[in-house]
């Protein structure tokens, strides 16, 4: 098995089987991210993608989830999508879902039509980098799109039958707008039926837009205990039946639970958490600390010098943990 890209997915899919089906990220100018900044993207050929199948058959025929790798799959054409699906129903019989990467911009792109036979391909369970519910926010972030379009598209996928987990990035306004980005971001999510909520802290990492924006004094980070702040307000107004995952490498907390079953104990450890920052600021040094999800310009030679492929066994084809054999970036200190 091989993997010419990043191969990156949530820690909720750590123990899917993957597949590469695309590299890079298709739309690349989020301000806060340089995951995929070392590639362009594309998309990996049927042919390949059908070889990578028979040996996921041959090694375990039961699988009954995959994870197709890449920044954006779901950026794919409808066509190209089907004929993937198509492939993994002829060789993994009990194979009952397709999971991937998706964004609001990618499902804007297909019709109900078309989303509605990509569920019945078993496509399901996207993960879907919202990471906000404020227009402005997501203006700041660069994300292409607004809270109407989340809410919009979101709801196409809800039709369609199409399970999804969104993310959230706390600190996404600012320093000083914990709260309100909580409120706008809440009342969004509200409106929807993700599955899991994955929770993250911005961090001004190398390389990115946001550490050149918080160099020039144009953008400035809240402190510890502002986020967790607005991850308490977040939770104190979310009315959903979800699973929250808030534990992160970017959560100097990590909190999570199903909610509302734990919402009063995660908001008791949030409370007591935010009660220590003011108190000692036992975090202080956490986000300057905190190492990059990127390659390294090191790292990055080094792949390249390989024509960044390595040969897999079956062994390692469920990869590595998302910390595992990580290299280290400073982040820019609040």
């Amino acid at each position: 098995m091989e993997f010419s890209g990043r191969t990156w997915r949530p820690p909720y899919e750590r123990d899917t089987p993957i597949i590469e089906a695309t590299t890079g990220c298709a739309w690349g100018t989020c301000s806060f991210c340089s995951l995929y900044e070392e590639e362009h993207f594309s998309v990996g050929s049927l042919e390949r993608f059908e070889r990578e199948l028979d040996e996921v058959k041959a090694c375990i025929p039961n699988t009954r989830r995959l994870w197709l790798t890449g920044g954006s799959p779901f950026q794919m054409s409808f066509e190209q999508l089907e004929a993937r699906a198509n492939a993994v129903r002829d060789r993994l019989i009990k194979c009952q879902s397709i999971a991937m990467f998706a964004s609001v911009r990618d499902i804007a792109r297909k019709t109900d039509g078309e989303l509605r036979r990509l569920r019945a391909l078993q496509v399901n369970g996207l993960t879907i980098g919202v990471e906000s519910g404020n227009d402005e926010a997501l203006a700041l972030a660069r994300k292409g799109y607004t809270a109407r379009d989340v809410i919009e598209q979101l709801t196409r996928l809800d039709c369609a039958g199409i399970e999804y987990n969104v993310t959230y990035v706390t600190g996404l306004l600012g320093a000083g707008r914990g709260r309100w980005h909580a409120h706008t971001t809440a009342d969004v999510l509200n409106r929807l039926n993700p599955k899991i909520i994955a929770v993250s802290s911005l961090t001004a990492f190398p390389g990115t837009k946001l550490y050149e924006e918080v160099r020039s004094g144009s953008f400035t980070m809240p402190d510890e205990a502002e986020r967790l702040e607005e991850l308490k307000t977040f939770l104190s107004e979310i009315q959903l039946r979800v699973h929250l995952e808030a534990s992160s490498k970017s959560n100097a907390v990590p909190v999570m639970g199903m909610l509302p079953l734990d919402k009063a104990l995660i908001i008791a450890k949030l409370e007591a958490a935010i009660e220590e920052e003011r108190r000692t600021n036992p975090n202080r040094h956490f986000r300057a600390e905190l190492s990059s999800l990127g390659w390294d310009k090191e790292r990055s030679e080094d792949l390249s010098s390989k024509s960044a492929r390595s040969r897999l066994t079956y062994a390692s084809l469920k990869g590595p943990r998302r910390d595992e054999n990580q290299p280290t970036l400073k982040a820019l200190p609040l």
